[in-house]
């Protein structure tokens, strides 16, 4: 339609404004569509080549690794852990990147940025998203959205995590401009008490919209509170879901909640961003011109496809702060099958993410795993955070233990402390009894997982 070519002309162009080059990416994820699949090859070999030459040559943590390979593979490189980068952050940076790290000046006003994972696992990791990475990943997730169905422009549902309005505050202008042209009407899913899910199905009901991106564990929600309170919605074509493991109960109790509306997983992380995404027939395609994602065993060795593994990414682009091959905490497994859409990508069968769990507010409103996720990970997180972990173990009671970095002292922490408290009683009320501890270590549970929030009520959902 007219409305939606306008939209995306316009989006793209406020995006060169600031010197951005997402258009180019963006034409280059569509290309995928027509791409023999030995142009592809060629292209991530080339990519990688160039990858692992800057990495070994010019960044101190790899060159201390594979010092001894003049022309080394992705093979001769260690498995990269969260308490690598914790521990060797400032070596993992480029020499351009870390003199204007360290200096706090940037030579473009449109350049790399921090990004602060909110530690699905428990445990916040930053890394350093450079400027030829932010492009590819902007334009990656747009890729996800066309082939979920609603391409950039289209209108849709986004129902998403929001602290700006939990903290009455407003987004800076360009963001508020960019949503209105990418044509988001956004939900909030981290305020889905009862009456404001009500709210949201009446906007639903009364928009023309008829695709939605949605956390999965929000979407879950929704379908859950649609089926108790009876309410009918208006079918929506295809929603996308993604900030969590989506299971096939999951996919079913969504879809039918919406009028039958197709399901489609993405598979992404604040990290390392968008990696994989079904397509119309339902298989979840690795964007392979982007990462690499290889699936091996506790010992490093690639697992043959059907088997489960370790997930570990190598980013294609970001050589300012290279991530290759980055256990990012996942499990997998690659298929076995191919796909006839026409993408000449591998597929993913399965990703298996942590176990999570929502809990209740006093007045018996869910609360998302992924608000803890953001609000103790990203936003109250000044690095001495080494991981969380969230029980409730009463509708009034819960304790919140926070791991941090020794030698954290008490002017650090006391704020960090103090903003966490206002904000989690924001959220469940004041009369929640709620305990906060600082430790030097949390316990995994028996099975040898971590889990960061654990509903102990007996009141639970999306089980």
């Amino acid at each position: 339609m007219l409305r939606e070519r306008w939209r995306r002309f316009a989006y793209f162009s406020l995006h060169r404004l600031a010197g951005s080059s997402l258009s180019k990416y963006y034409r280059e994820f569509l290309a995928l569509e027509r791409m023999p699949s030995l142009r592809l090859k060629e292209l991530r070999a080339h990519r990688l080549e160039r990858l692992l030459s800057h990495a070994s040559n010019a960044v101190p943590f790899y060159r201390r690794c594979v010092r001894e390979k003049e022309d080394p593979i992705l093979s001769d490189f260690p498995v990269l852990t969260k308490r690598d980068i914790r521990e060797s952050f400032n070596e993992l940076m480029s020499p351009e990147l870390l003199c204007e790290y360290l200096s706090g000046k940037r030579t473009r006003g449109y350049s790399w940025m921090p990004v602060q994972t909110g530690g699905s696992t428990g445990m916040p990791t930053t890394v350093i998203h450079d400027r030829e990475f932010r492009d590819f990943n902007r334009a990656a997730r747009l890729y996800t959205q066309h082939l979920c169905g609603f391409p950039i422009g289209t209108s849709h549902f986004k129902l998403w995590g929001s602290m700006r309005e939990i903290n009455a505050a407003k987004a800076a202008l360009h963001q508020r401009v960019a949503g209105r042209l990418a044509a988001e009407l956004v939900l909030n899913a981290f305020r889905m008490s009862e009456p404001e899910l009500d709210a949201y199905v009446k906007m639903i009901n009364e928009s023309s919209a008829e695709h939605m991106l949605a956390y999965a564990d929000a979407a879950q929600r929704m379908s859950e509170y649609i089926r108790a309170e009876r309410r009918p919605v208006r079918p929506l074509k295809s929603i996308m879901a993604c900030a969590g493991t989506l299971t096939e109960t999951m996919r079913r109790s969504i879809s039918e909640a919406f009028g039958g509306a197709r399901v489609h997983n993405m598979y992404g992380s604040r990290d390392c961003g968008a990696m994989a995404c079904e397509c119309s027939r339902g298989s979840l395609h690795v964007l392979d011109n982007k990462v690499i994602l290889e699936i091996v065993d506790r010992d490093g060795a690639p697992v043959p496809a059907g088997e489960r593994g370790r997930i570990l990414v190598t980013l294609l682009a970001n050589v300012g702060f290279p991530l290759v091959r980055y256990d990012i905490g996942d499990v997998g497994a690659f298929s076995r099958r191919s796909c006839d859409c026409g993408l000449p990508t591998g597929i993913l069968d399965r990703v298996e993410g942590r176990s999570v769990e929502f809990l209740v507010t006093s007045e018996g409103a869910y609360v998302s795993p992924a608000y803890f996720v953001h609000l103790i990970g990203v936003v109250h997180n000044p690095g001495t955070i080494r991981r969380f972990q969230i029980v409730q173990h009463a509708r009034d009671r819960i304790v919140l233990l926070l791991e941090v970095e020794p030698g954290a002292t008490d002017h650090v922490l006391d704020p960090v402390l103090k903003n966490i408290r206002r904000d989690l009683l924001a959220m469940f009320g004041p009369r929640m009894n709620l305990q906060i501890d600082v430790v030097s270590h949390i316990q995994e549970s028996a099975s040898g997982k971590f889990i960061f929030a654990l509903n102990k009520t007996g009141q639970l959902i999306g089980k």
